[in-house]
């Protein structure tokens, strides 16, 4: 089980120490800058198992411009929300996953001083120029720690320095439109995302082969953990909002 996000604050990634797992990504704000030239490189694709059928239940929430806008002013700091934590245990592993979140856009990148120096193609593990095409989250997730990229780390520290990183980028309107939904869906049981400290959800398929995600949890701020079932089609949001 990987996780992905983590605290989510006003305009600045949360101060805290990284998590006893390894493989937990944590969430980071870094600078969209010219990326340095980077020749590339490449090994075999990992070999990964079959993905388990998708569970069709629950309908995914719908979420519109109004959620947009929320998590847009929320990515631009407009409020601190809680930590979010997410596995891609449902998809099997971390090849099926980043598969699915490089189709919707994202990006592996390098970053080396807060700044974007190259790109990595996961499924070949070449490091190229970074082609950054489209507005990102400010919100990155730090993949450094994760056993699946050890050699591409590896390659990418060797070449760029040992604090070199690495680190996704996904399309800001996906962040926009999953941060608002869960906001919006807080509403609608009469709380607050303000209420709580950190929710807890998978990625997994849709019944038409599409990326969700899926609440599970969340843990108030009296540390009090309740059930948050939703689930979110990623693939309408990186397009702009619910299909």
């Amino acid at each position: 089980m990987i996780a992905w996000l983590l605290a989510l604050a006003a305009g600045l990634p949360a101060a805290e120490a990284p998590p006893a797992d390894p493989a937990r990504a944590r969430l980071r704000a870094v600078a969209v800058a010219p990326p340095a030239a980077a020749e590339a490189e490449a090994s075999a694709e990992p070999q990964v198992p079959a993905e388990p059928e998708p569970d069709p239940e629950p309908s995914a929430a719908r979420v519109g411009a109004a959620d947009l806008a929320r998590g847009d002013a929320l990515l631009s700091g407009g409020g601190r929300f809680p930590a979010i934590h997410a596995s891609y245990d449902g998809l099997q592993s971390f090849a099926r996953y980043a598969a699915a979140i490089t189709a919707l856009g994202g990006r592996f990148v390098v970053v080396r001083q807060r700044e974007i120096v190259a790109e990595i193609d996961v499924a070949s593990g070449a490091i190229r120029d970074a082609a950054l095409d489209r507005p990102f989250s400010p919100r990155a997730r730090d993949y450094t720690d994760e056993p699946a990229l050890a050699e591409p780390v590896r390659r990418a520290r060797a070449r760029f320095g040992p604090g070199a990183e690495v680190m996704l980028l996904v399309p800001r309107a996906l962040d926009a439109g999953l941060f608002g939904g869960i906001a919006r869906e807080l509403v609608a049981r009469g709380e607050r995302h303000a209420d709580y400290r950190e929710i807890e959800g998978r990625y997994e398929r849709g019944a038409g082969g599409g990326l969700r995600f899926r609440l599970v949890s969340g843990v108030r701020m009296d540390g009090a953990r309740v059930e948050l079932p939703a689930v979110f089609d990623l693939d309408a949001l990186a397009a702009g909002g619910s299909r």
